[in-house]
């Protein structure tokens, strides 16, 4: 299989899994603001909720990197095995992916982004806002450690 296909390949698998419809995403959002913080009132949870960039535009950025940083480190006969395009194969790359994330280079990465988008890391709602993206990247994992690799996440 070609790197470009891999690539390919790869991408669309991360990208199916982590994107999904806004508004959901909204509410899912407010729903965990809320949950986190219950004294919190409604403008700033909508402030938040509008500092917290879509999934996709994040996830696009580390789908990238994490597709570079496997093509270095595993051997191309591995990753065309990641690639036959069987469920177990792929819910194998989302899993090698969230362990990407959850490493302590993508942790800098993370926070690095996330203060593009938020004032500090010190400023509580930018504390939220990496603080949600992490509860998905748990959500991602433990959903797939369960079987169920079909479907977005909210």
């Amino acid at each position: 299989m070609e790197e470009a296909k891999i690539r390919e390949y790869i991408h669309a698998v991360i990208m199916k899994k982590c994107t999904h419809d806004e508004s959901a995403r909204q509410n899912a959002i407010g729903e965990f603001i809320t949950m986190t913080m219950p004294n919190i009132d409604e403008r700033s949870v909508n402030n938040i909720k509008s500092m917290i960039p879509t999934i996709a535009e994040l996830y696009e950025k580390w789908a990238v990197m994490f597709i570079d940083r496997l093509l270095e480190t595993v051997p191309k006969n591995q990753i065309e095995e990641l690639c036959s395009g069987t469920p177990e194969n792929d819910s194998a790359l989302v899993l090698v992916y969230i362990m990407f994330m959850e490493s302590e280079r993508m942790e800098k990465q993370i926070a690095e982004d996330i203060s593009a988008y938020a004032p500090t890391q010190k400023d509580e709602q930018g504390n939220i806002a990496g603080e949600y993206i992490r509860a998905k990247l748990s959500q991602i994992a433990a959903e797939q450690e369960q079987g169920k690799a079909e479907g977005p996440i909210q």
